[in-house]
């Protein structure tokens, strides 16, 4: 059997390129009345109706907004949406509206903090160290020895490792691959044909690069009638400019004409996210068999927060008595009085658990210098 390993990447991974945790998204879609961006207007009423909420729904004082986490916002609305009941005289109606407003809120909260940052040297060479082991399954089919997957929205890893795949193609032209996302794909440009699922690309004689993201993507859009998950790289599909306005173009070609709607199936944080969507149940199904399947599990960026139960039982359920943990920190002095550390602990019990210390980038240069093993 191979060796395998697998990378579990959190909101920390990105950290480091600009990307907001979590618990500081808030924090920006506040801030957000305070920049200047295409439909502007549009946006700050979004705004208003948030704060609105924030205010006199939540009962949260206006110098609180920014402490508010996004997980006591979506787990009320989507409680009551699913029983379809009020909340506090809201009709369910007018929190599904009120929920998409949110939603678009976060989108161009990411947005606005990516664009203005361009540190992601680290993420193209993670990106370049994964995609030369992943190749190597062109000369041997059985040779699996590497994944990722990740918890993030945000495409950094996405483009750098099409951009690695597409370097290393120009180099030697009978080598060529695909970021497999583990579910079925469509290339949202009609013409691109370097987009494919991984199983396809195996088929040709090419390698995949398997990149699981457990909650979505800001790079896919769905079909609502297909189910078809269209894909473009170094493009955020669920851009606020753009969302809403894409179609399928297989449904209208095969429907005389129907335009069905691309929607993002982003899974938003609350204690009560639905993983019921077919392609995201192929990428949680996926997930489990890679944990299943490695030696090696390395944590990098990700905190293993108790609000994760969905990951969390996933971990329980199929990571393997004798898998090694490593475990990446942003130092590694005092680990009895680490938080982060002692939940991961507490969860793994005996199995072997290593902290590394330093952060991100230090470990990607060192992965550099050690390579993989």
């Amino acid at each position: 059997m191979n060796n395998k390993t697998v990378y579990v990447l959190g909101a920390g991974f990105s950290k480091p390129a600009g990307a907001p945790l979590q618990n500081e998204l808030v924090e920006d879609i506040i801030n957000l009345r305070n920049e200047n961006f295409s439909q502007q207007d549009t946006i700050i009423n979004k705004l208003n109706k948030f704060e609105n909420f924030l205010e006199n729904q939540l009962f949260i004082d206006k110098a609180n907004f920014k402490k508010v986490t996004l997980e006591d916002v979506f787990t009320p609305l989507d409680r009551c949406i699913i029983d379809n009941v009020s909340y506090r005289g809201i009709l369910p109606k007018k929190l599904k509206s009120l929920r998409e407003d949110i939603y678009n809120l976060i989108v161009v909260a990411l947005k606005e903090r990516l664009d203005k940052n361009d540190n992601k040297g680290y993420i193209d060479d993670f990106a370049k160290i994964i995609v030369s082991e992943a190749q190597k399954r062109v000369s041997n089919i059985k040779r699996d020895t590497i994944s990722i997957l990740s918890t993030n929205w945000d495409i950094l890893l996405d483009n750098s490792l099409n951009s690695a795949i597409r370097t290393l193609y120009k180099k030697d032209s009978l080598i060529d691959g695909v970021v497999d996302y583990c579910c079925h794909v469509s290339s949202y440009d009609e013409h691109d044909h370097k987009i494919k699922p991984g199983l396809q690309a195996l088929g040709e004689g090419k390698y995949n690069v398997k990149l699981l993201k457990l909650h979505g993507s800001m790079n896919w859009l769905q079909c609502t009638n297909c189910q078809r998950l269209y894909i473009k790289f170094n493009n955020k599909l669920v851009d606020y400019r753009r969302f809403g306005n894409s179609k399928c173009r297989h449904c209208r070609k095969n429907y005389n004409g129907n335009n069905y709607a691309l929607e993002s199936n982003l899974i938003m944080p609350t204690f009560l996210k639905d993983l019921n969507n077919f392609q995201v149940k192929l990428i949680w199904q996926n997930a489990g068999i890679e944990l299943s399947e490695a030696n090696k599990i390395v944590f990098i960026g990700y905190s293993l927060p108790y609000a994760d139960f969905e990951l969390r039982q996933l971990l329980s359920r199929m990571v393997r008595h004798d898998a090694v943990i490593d475990v990446v920190l942003r130092e590694k002095d005092n680990l009895e009085e680490n938080p982060t550390f002692k939940r991961y602990k507490d969860f793994f019990g005996k199995r072997q658990l290593n902290p590394l210390g330093n952060g991100v980038e230090p470990y990607i240069e060192e992965l550099k210098i050690q390579g993989l093993s």
